[in-house]
């Protein structure tokens, strides 16, 4: 058995450097958040996964299981969100693709964790990327590399303790928080394997991961954190090692918040690389408290009387959560003291929490319109300003649960849950206790941000997984026999039909992702070609690959004479009929070609899909002060009128909009000059449709309100008799 696992040993590691490389190219993307990014990953996963189920097939050695394949019920939900009318083509059809490349991942990662030397392989890959992951996101905030966006910057108390938090190559201090945890926890349960070199490598990386993820700041994360390491604690340490498991997560807690607490001193002094060597002391430190406070499975002569009493003192059941809790004390209070700017976040400032739960309401009434079926993907973002019960801006739902809810309906979140359900049906039954923990730090944050639209989470979580799914069940009772799912089916049956699923779906998916991959070339292109000709033709050939993609139809269109507008931009609501930008659009190009009944059409459609955006709403109210003054100079009266009356009407549903949102609160609309364009132009659209009376007291209120410039404009306005 030992000769098998180094011969294979060579192949084994040509497969995990391969994982390793595509894990940490995944992170280096921006976690693949960006569907541009993804589609030449997406074809070449589809075209490796179906040769491998075929290739495994076909030599009839061991079948693909069929938990392999359970994300591709997500697909099937995507595609009958598709066939019942999507908000988005485009958004379905890239969550679509995103599930059947999960799956391809998985029965990949299935097919090569079948074998324990593989197994070993694709952990090192794992931890291999979480190196990567970890410590490129340390050097973004120590100043060695440079990376866009790698620390996120506010100065609101509420979002930012010190005025810095890691976000890392996810651009997104949240989501770099929660495989941060996932990695630590992972870490955290290697301390006290039985090889040496694995409890080396677990207690040299555990520090900067958790110091990664305390300068992420994430609550959430944490939170997630204590939750998993919860379930680790029950589930993958023994009885008798729990007190060394608690007092080592102890030690490791507070080492990292001195690392952390030395790195935002840093930050805020302007020079963040000195709190590397703080980092590399708090590693060193933990390094050896952990390797000597663990006491080995049997006595040891040559270790000292004395040091084996207070090992086994601290290690204990009491003795290690005595550790494990005045370290948690200390780690608080070295984070949570030290100036004003600390109290913020760590005094548990939920402000960011009470968003959520507006957003989370506001997805429910989303998901009781389409229960079943849901709107497809990128539903939340086509609809939110249909739905959005306050002026908030959210472009993410924060939840993959609600994600899913509102995107597939009852159907896609049944698939989930099942999908969910299986594979912890699985993990029980092969005894993978390992896998609980840090599975639920993924599972458990994702209930309360957007994770899953990053792809690097769900190729993490699926790895992870796959690798403990795939360990051998447990030898069968003498007296009762091991029931092998699906055995009354013929062998060569059971091997070939999740290949052939495979085949069919790389058949019909890598064709839609090389060409929407074009079309993503074909428009980054578009960003730097010279000359408008140039950019043109290059819009319109990544809307030749991928004609759902409204986002250069809308480039394009700036390009076009004022009457090829319409009809272009009017091609992008087959695609996405609830889109406000679109509806927008398309009004104004009306707007350009003096239809003002066109005009008025779309672009009250574009404020009711988007109601809170106060830029469109004074845009909208300026522009019909436009057309109508342009009218009038032109000679059509009547025109003029209609254009100034409609005007007056975005205005009075503007105003209404806002007077009712604040009932009975601090309104906006009065005492300050948030409105102020909006009611000079409402003022010069009434003057133009003959109703002055109507304009004068708005105008009034700006020379009260107003600025300087708003105010010799209203004056103008009343003065000038001959308006109309």
């Amino acid at each position: 058995m030992k000769r098998n696992f180094w011969t294979r040993l060579p192949a084994a590691a040509a497969g995990g450097l391969l994982i390793a490389v595509f894990l940490g190219w995944a992170a280096y993307k921006q976690g693949l958040f960006y569907d541009a990014d993804l589609y030449g990953a997406e074809a070449t996963l589809f075209a490796a996964a179906a040769v491998a189920g075929i290739a495994t097939a076909a030599a009839g050695r061991r079948s693909l299981p069929w938990w392999a394949l359970a994300p591709l019920g997500l697909a099937a939900a995507y595609a009958c969100a598709w066939l019942a009318g999507a908000a988005s083509v485009k958004g379905t059809a890239d969550s679509l693709l995103r599930w059947c490349a999960y799956g391809a991942w998985l029965a990949l990662a299935a097919l090569f964790a079948a074998r324990r030397v593989r197994r070993v392989a694709a952990h090192a890959a794992m931890h291999a990327a979480g190196l990567y992951f970890v410590w490129g996101g340390l050097a973004g905030w120590y100043g060695w590399i440079s990376y866009p966006d790698i620390v996120y910057r506010s100065s609101d108390a509420a979002l930012s303790m010190t005025g810095a938090r890691l976000a890392g190559f996810l651009q997104y201090p949240n989501a770099f928080g929660a495989v941060a945890a996932f990695f630590a926890l992972a870490l955290w349960q290697l301390l006290d394997r039985p090889q040496r070199a694995v409890r080396w490598f677990a207690a040299v990386s555990l520090v900067p991961a958790l110091t990664a993820l305390l300068l992420a700041e994430s609550r959430g994360a944490m939170l997630a954190l204590a939750a998993g390491g919860l379930v680790s604690l029950a589930s993958a340490l023994r009885r008798g090692r729990r007190g060394y498991g608690l007092a080592a997560a102890g030690l490791a807690a507070v080492c990292a918040a001195f690392a952390a607490k030395s790195a935002f001193g840093a930050m805020e002094a302007g020079s963040p690389g000195d709190g590397a060597w703080t980092l590399a002391a708090s590693t060193g430190a933990f390094m050896a408290a952990a390797l000597l406070l663990r006491r080995p499975d049997t006595a040891s002569p040559t270790v000292p009387v004395l040091g084996a009493r207070a090992r086994l003192l601290l290690t204990g059941a009491w003795g290690g959560s005595a550790v494990f809790v005045v370290s948690l004390v200390a780690a608080y209070l070295l984070l949570a003291t030290g100036g004003d700017a600390s109290v913020g976040r760590a005094g548990g400032n939920l402000d960011t929490a009470g968003a959520r739960a507006l957003y989370y309401a506001d997805a429910l009434r989303m998901f009781a319109d389409r229960p079943l079926l849901g709107a497809g993907g990128e539903a939340w973002r086509m609809q939110v300003g249909l739905y959005q019960s306050g002026p908030y801006i959210g472009n993410e739902v924060h939840s993959g649960y609600l994600e899913v809810l509102i995107d597939t309906g009852g159907l896609g979140f049944a698939a989930l849950l099942v999908m969910l359900a299986g594979f912890a049906a699985r993990l029980w039954r092969v005894r993978a206790s390992a896998a609980w923990g840090p599975a639920a730090v993924l599972l458990l944050h994702a209930a309360v941000d957007f994770d899953w639209s990053y792809a690097l989470i769900w190729l993490l979580l699926l790895l992870w997984l796959a690798l403990h799914l795939s360990l051998p069940s447990p030898a069968p009772s003498p007296t009762r026999p091991l029931e092998r799912p699906g055995s009354a089916l013929p062998r060569t049956a059971r091997m070939a039909a999740p290949a052939l699923l495979l085949l069919a779906v790389a058949i019909a998916a890598v064709p839609p992702a090389l060409r929407y991959q074009a079309a993503a070339g074909a428009y980054a292109s578009a960003q730097t070609a010279r000359g408008d000709a140039a950019r043109l033709a290059l819009l319109r050939e990544a809307l030749r690959d991928n004609p759902p993609w409204n986002r250069p139809r809308l480039e394009a269109a700036a390009l076009l004479p004022a009457d090829e507008r319409v009809a272009w931009l009017s091609e992008g609501l087959r695609y996405e009929p609830f889109s406000p930008t679109v509806h927008y659009a398309v009004g104004m190009a009306y707007a350009d070609t003096g239809d003002v009944d066109g005009a008025e059409s779309h672009l009250r459609e574009a404020l009711r899909l988007a109601r809170f955006d106060r830029d469109s709403q004074n845009a909208v109210i300026a522009r019909f002060a436009e057309i109508a003054q342009r009218l009038q100079e032109e000679g059509d009266r009547e025109g003029a009128r209609r254009a100034g009356l409609a005007g007056i009407g975005f205005f009075e549903r503007y105003r209404e909009l806002y007077a009712l949102q604040y009932e009975g609160k601090s309104n906006p609309w009065t005492g300050t000059d948030l409105f102020v364009s909006a009611k000079v132009n409402a003022a010069r659209s009434a003057i133009l449709a003959g109703r002055r009376d109507e304009a004068e007291p708005w105008l009034r209120e700006v020379l009260r309100d107003g600025d300087s410039d708003w105010q010799r404009e209203a004056a103008a306005l009343l003065t000038d008799e001959g308006g109309q």
